[in-house]
């Protein structure tokens, strides 16, 4: 069972982690059923490692052309890079005060159950509202910043931060696909703060259990899975709406609101 804990783990961190579904609440959902022990804060940083490769594998081309953006020195130049920073301070901001709050408090499986319907309620609602088909190169700052906070409402237990950035993207009038790969590059500055909190807090810690070889394992699954997921999702997309994953949210909340109200 040990080994297949770090299966489990990171089959659900890789698969939901970009996916609109929450993958916060999926592990409280795996944590619930399960009596497996804390698998431990270096298979947490580990795991992250692995979707972080994931996303750069799969949206190299748009990283590459960030960057190449950024260092044009063309001033007047509506820089792409600077949205995506732009969109990630809120939620560093907000989540610097209320990240420690939220774990000990929201970290239940009825609040995942309930904001897995709501947050899916109103992705359907934005997914099928009027909007105009617009590119995320074309975002103006202040729809970055927008989506920014929409990006707060993440560290929501079943909120998911993916949806939560998609919901807002597609608000604003963002065709699918455009608000799907946004949300992807929201996710590198993200995991890559998230990285850097629990790496402080795991050397500031010297009886922290490293735990090697069944890390990597967790985090090479995670990038595979994280790989296979975000193809799947962008093929779904492009020839339909997110109704799949709504669907998905809603059946879940109830089916968990059931067995756990």
């Amino acid at each position: 069972m040990f080994e297949l804990q770090y299966l489990t783990i990171g089959i659900v961190q890789g698969f939901t982690e970009f996916l609109p579904i929450s993958s916060s609440g999926h592990l409280v959902l795996v944590s619930e059923l399960t009596s497996w022990q804390d698998q431990g804060l270096f298979t947490d940083v580990a795991v992250h490692v692995g979707t972080l490769l994931a996303v750069i594998i799969y949206l190299r081309s748009h990283i590459t052309a960030l960057v190449k953006n950024f260092f044009s020195l063309q001033l007047t130049q509506n820089h792409n890079l600077i949205k995506i920073i732009i969109a990630t301070v809120p939620a560093v901001l907000v989540g610097f005060f209320i990240f420690d709050f939220v774990q000990l408090y929201f970290r239940d499986i009825k609040v995942v159950a309930v904001t897995s319907v709501v947050f899916a309620a109103l992705l359907f609602v934005a997914d099928h509202f009027k909007t105009k088909i617009s590119s995320w190169e074309n975002m103006s700052y202040i729809q970055a910043f927008i989506i920014g906070v929409f990006q707060i409402l993440a560290f929501i237990p079943g909120a998911s931060r993916a949806g939560v950035t998609i919901t807002g993207a597609r608000f604003l009038g963002f065709d699918r696909s455009s608000a799907t790969i946004f949300s992807m590059l929201l996710t590198i500055p993200i995991i890559l703060a998230s990285l850097l909190l629990t790496s402080y807090d795991f050397m500031s810690n010297p009886d922290v259990n490293i735990n090697f070889n069944q890390s990597l394992f967790a985090a090479t699954v995670a990038c595979i899975t994280a790989l296979v997921s975000i193809k799947i999702m962008m093929q779904i997309i492009q020839r339909s709406t997110f109704n799949i994953f709504i669907i998905y949210r809603v059946l879940l909340g109830f089916i968990l609101l059931y067995f756990y109200a």
